[in-house]
């Protein structure tokens, strides 16, 4: 029984430290998505001529731009094999649980027929 006990134990605690390790890798990548690292923040933090003159360009984007942009990008069409498989287990599962569902409420509308005087 102590064998099985230490056994489980140990697993936890690898699982344990594995999620803890995932979970700090995800943060340090998502901050290096977000490009919030300590280097962006000081450069940030004083205006170059580059960004004033961004700043300038900026102003100057029409609605045009903008719109010829977002057609593009709704022409691209990129397929993710897991996303597609994702989306077809999702539906499947939901199938699967309204039909559960279903045949549970009859089942029990059955039996409060039965049992009802």
């Amino acid at each position: 029984m102590t064998k099985f006990m230490l056994k489980c134990f140990g697993l936890v605690t690898i699982l344990l430290f594995g999620v803890l390790f995932g979970i700090q890798k995800a943060h340090f990548e998502m901050d290096e998505l977000k490009g919030t690292s300590l280097e962006s923040v000081e450069s940030n933090s004083t205006p170059s001529n580059e960004q004033k003159e961004s700043k300038q360009n900026s102003a100057s984007v029409t609605s045009h731009d903008i719109k010829a942009k977002q057609e593009t990008l709704s022409k691209i069409d990129s397929f993710n094999v897991f996303s597609a498989l994702g989306q077809r287990l999702t539906s499947w599962i939901s199938s699967a649980f309204g039909v559960m569902i279903s045949i549970f409420g009859v089942i029990i509308s059955e039996m409060l027929a039965v049992f009802s005087p």
